[in-house]
């Protein structure tokens, strides 16, 4: 029979209680799963729908365009609300009351609830899966491959589908029904692996060769249908047969662990007795490229790190992907397929350079549209997409997932034709870790790419892309990130007044803290600072980011801070200029009295719909109490530290040497 959704319940709200507790659901889980084994492993339950129902933020070819305000407008209508009922649906908009949409609609339908169903008529997981599936299918931002041709006379029902559910369920069922079109579950957070190893103990590794739910499946039940016809009696399939899993073109192969290295020892001790790969970090967009060559220009599919099929975004880049593997000319080293990786940016012909992350909004569409990009300048005669490979996972049907790093890059050597400016293999040195000189042939790599203004460093020791041969779990390999902001206090930028705050009732959940007001922080630099020291003038603001803070930061703000809010209507205290472009969570309150932050960030980036410089990847390093908000940064000191932070590096800039030798001094402890 279908899976019931009100199993699904079960254990997502014994697994809450567990979260909110901070204590792992992986007992929960496995319970759960022992459980319902029968119901998991029948032949007609659709296992890719309960993945999808309890794993929503892995389907990430699907887009509802639903957020909770949407959403709570369809609720209204499919339960058919009056006015003053509307009013309770939305009082999780309220800060302190640790509500949120879901905890609303399951209050009302406690009060006033749906009519009982006999059982073969109660909601499961497949009619969820097929209603989610129907909205997404109109959406332009979901992936190709799910998406409904506009030209279709039958199209599928989308959010009135989710009316016709919202009336045929329980008050506990609308509540975890709510957070699952959502794709929220905080704080819960099952671990992936889990899930995937309880449901079946071959699915963690086929879903890292072929990520996604329904293709891994199909592909897990005919090893095994293959596995019993040759021995009824063998219950686990053997590394072998595993290892024999190709990838398949079309389906995105998953990414290797990656780890984030807080010091050269760490570097080292990672991949210690062998070689690794250092390899210069490019500041671009991940793509996965999937080539099949008796298709020509139609047979290039580029898959985004998130897993979806994004070509039609980068159609730009499609013509440089054939001239560089030499498609369709004489001498192409490619017979039938290939799938490689790489890095997506935009080169500057003029400055002989890649250029910063946000210029490539100017030249990648988002399905057709080019988005934040108003005050961007359009893009120049002499600027375009490039692709710098790093990667190659598949080659005229032979799998390469099981061969050595250098090995497969030999063969991307073979394959690539270099041009520069248009397509490049990564810069890379390789680093025998037994040596000992390797410790310092690292930090000369990694002062030099400091020096050069660089992302940082990508090392990778001299294994397979997934290791079949390891107990480990999962099968991965890995691959560690070394950072300028990773180590000591690099990063720091300096003090910011924290001017306003606003609040998510989903993020909210994400806390163990009562009564919580806010969950998002507007941090920006003075604009008058010495007509505020000197005159007592109006103290005027330019909001730069919105930030978070840690559970433990966010209860000190709360416990040891005076900020004075008020509703930003209604502030007359300070002069905010508000940053451009849509924010998730706006700012419902401004602090008449700001705090100061102290923020650290990975680097510096002009953000959607900006013309000047932001934090890019900001985070708090510390709540000042002794410091007053007049003696922040002021809008043009951050813009002064980010030009010199970003802007071509000058081989006389003593400074600029010495701090690169300081942060990788630091980083060999």
């Amino acid at each position: 029979m279908p899976f019931p959704f009100s199993h699904v319940c079960d254990l997502l709200e014994a697994s809450y209680v567990l979260a909110k507790a901070r204590k792992s659901s992986t007992s929960a889980l496995s319970r759960w799963c022992y459980q319902h084994r029968k119901l998991i492993d029948a032949p007609d339950t659709n296992l890719a729908a309960l993945l999808s129902t309890l794993l929503p933020e892995k389907r990430t070819d699907r887009v509802y365009c639903i957020q909770a305000n949407s959403l709570e407008r369809v609720i209204g209508r499919g339960l058919m609300l009056g006015s003053s009922r509307l009013k309770e649906l939305s009082v999780y908009k309220q800060p302190g009351l640790g509500l949120d949409l879901a905890n609303c609609v399951e209050r009302i339908l406690t009060i006033t609830p749906n009519p009982t169903l006999p059982e073969r008529l109660q909601v499961t997981v497949e009619e969820i899966d097929e209603a989610l599936h129907s909205i997404a299918a109109q959406v332009r931002w979901s992936s190709p491959s799910i998406r409904v041709p506009e030209a279709t006379i039958a199209k599928p029902p989308g959010r009135s589908g989710l009316e016709t559910v919202y009336r045929r369920l329980t008050a506990r069922e609308a509540k975890w029904f709510t957070r699952l079109v959502l794709k929220d579950f905080q704080p819960l957070v099952f671990d992936a692996y889990e899930v995937y190893r309880l449901c079946d103990p071959l699915l963690p590794s086929i879903l890292k060769i072929r990520e996604d739910f329904t293709i891994a499946i199909e592909t897990m039940q005919r090893l095994r249908k293959e596995m019993r016809s040759l021995n009824p009696d063998k219950l686990y399939i053997d590394r072998e047969r595993l290892s024999s899993i190709k990838p398949q073109l079309s389906v995105k192969v998953g990414r290797q662990q990656w780890f984030k290295a807080r010091s050269m020892k760490h570097c080292i001790n990672m991949c210690k007795g062998g070689v690794m790969s250092v390899e210069a970090k490019v500041d671009g967009e991940y793509c996965q490229i999937h080539v099949d060559v008796s298709k020509g220009r139609r047979g290039i599919k580029i898959f985004s790190k998130s897993g979806k099929d994004s070509t039609e975004d980068r159609e730009r880049l499609v013509g440089i992907i054939i001239d560089s593997l030499g498609i369709g000319k004489a001498g192409c080293d490619i017979k039938t397929e290939c799938i490689l990786e790489g890095e997506l940016a935009v080169y500057s012909e003029s400055q002989k350079k890649i250029l910063p992350f946000h210029h490539i909004r100017k030249h990648v569409s988002r399905r057709g549209r080019f988005m934040n990009t108003g005050q961007d300048s359009p893009p120049r005669p002499h600027e375009h997409l490039m692709i710098v490979y790093y990667d190659i996972l598949l080659l005229d049907g032979q799998s390469l997932l099981n061969v050595r790093h250098s090995e497969r890059f030999k063969l991307l050597e073979k394959l690539v034709r270099c041009d520069k400016g248009q397509a490049e293999l990564i810069q890379r040195q390789i680093i025998n870790t037994s040596h000992p000189m390797a410790a310092s042939a690292l930090r000369n790599a990694f002062a030099k790419v400091i020096t050069d203004r660089g992302e940082g460093l990508v090392l990778k020791s001299d294994q397979p892309y997934f290791n079949f041969e390891s107990d480990g779990a999962p099968f991965t390999n890995h691959c560690i990130k070394l950072k300028k902001d990773y180590i000591g206090r690099f990063g720091e930028v300096g003090d910011f007044a924290v001017v306003g705050a606003g609040f998510n009732a989903a993020k909210a959940r994400s806390y163990n803290i009562e009564n919580l007001r806010w969950t998002h922080f507007y941090v920006g630099c003075i604009d008058n600072r010495e007509e505020v020291k000197r005159w007592n003038a109006k103290p005027e603001f330019t909001v730069v980011n919105v930030v978070e803070l840690n559970e433990a930061m966010l209860k000190t703000f709360a416990l040891y801070t005076n900020p004075k809010p008020v509703p930003v209507a209604e502030n007359v205290e300070t002069k905010l200029k508000a940053a451009a472009g849509a924010q998730p969570t706006p700012m419902a309150v401004a602090f008449t009295n700001p705090p100061v932050f102290d923020m650290r960030c990975f680097s510096f980036d002009r953000a959607g719909d900006t013309n000047w410089w932001s934090l890019r990847f900001p985070s708090v390093a510390k709540i000042h109490f002794d410091r007053d908000f007049s003696d922040v940064l002021s809008f043009t000191e951050l813009q002064e530290i980010a030009e010199r932070a970003t802007s071509a590096p000058n081989l006389e800039d003593i400074d600029s040497n010495n701090d690169a030798n300081a942060i990788a001094e630091t980083s060999l402890s």
